[in-house]
């Protein structure tokens, strides 16, 4: 039985999550001893040209306002009482999820194929998580 679960999510996408976070309860049973990490990865905007034309502290907002947004997606998905642990990063999507996945010690990560709705096939980044990971990966279309 899984009890230290690493749920990514993808905070563009509140249904997909949604379905992401109901497997993940269904998985462990609802155990009130299983933990849920929460993830959600914020790429860093690499164009220099892009960059140029935002504020000094961009990227810090937008952590801010994801972590607000992934505390809020939580508490109305997760039954009351549950063990969930809010993580906001900021770095390549499979290495961030990977990463997070050793420090944690989680028995499973729990992602979608694609975060894109209607995608055909896996995308590049649960290729690279399973691919460059040590831990199992449930991938769910």
């Amino acid at each position: 039985m899984y009890n230290k679960l690493l749920i990514a999510i993808d905070l563009s996408n509140l249904k997909s999550a949604k379905y992401v976070v109901d497997t993940a309860l269904q998985l462990t049973n609802h155990n009130p001893n299983a933990i849920y990490r929460v993830a959600t990865i914020i790429e860093p905007i690499d164009d220099s040209f892009i960059s140029a034309f935002l504020p000094k502290n961009f990227d810090k907002s937008v952590i801010e306002e994801a972590n607000k947004t992934l505390h809020d997606f939580t508490k109305a998905h997760f039954p009351e009482g549950s063990k969930v642990q809010h993580i906001v990063a900021h770095g390549t999507i499979y290495e961030e999820i990977n990463r997070i996945a050793d420090e944690k010690e989680v028995d499973l990560i729990i992602m979608l194929a694609s975060s894109k709705p209607n995608a055909k096939g896996l995308s590049s980044n649960t290729v690279k998580v399973a691919r460059y990971g040590k831990k199992p990966i449930l991938v769910l279309k």
